[in-house]
């Protein structure tokens, strides 16, 4: 399942520049399109858990700051579900297949 998540997950909005980012060594790096995240991932009884992490409060047009409230995450094909720590869904980000203004 690991595999499947392992990659660039980004905001599929219009003017938006969020994303995250999950490393195959369990680090994660992202953005709500304002400010970075850093931090690390894993996985528990409740599935893929964003390990706490601290980020600056900017606000910035076009960001999405749902993304710096994620705390769990579920792949469905090329969607990636976010989830708070509530359980409450956030929104989705679609996998980065680099086809960019392609």
């Amino acid at each position: 399942m690991t595999q499947q998540l392992n990659g660039k997950w980004i905001s599929t909005k219009e003017g938006s520049s969020a994303f995250l980012q999950f490393g195959e060594d369990g680090t994660l790096t992202g953005s709500d399109g304002g400010n970075r995240i850093s931090t690390t991932w894993g996985t528990d009884e409740s599935g893929t858990v964003i390990k706490p992490f601290a980020t600056t409060q900017r606000a910035v047009m076009g960001m999405e700051a749902w993304v710096g409230r994620a705390h769990r995450v579920e792949v469905d094909g090329d969607r990636l579900n976010v989830f708070d720590h509530g359980g409450n869904s956030l929104g989705a980000l679609a996998r980065d297949t680099g086809e960019e203004g392609q």
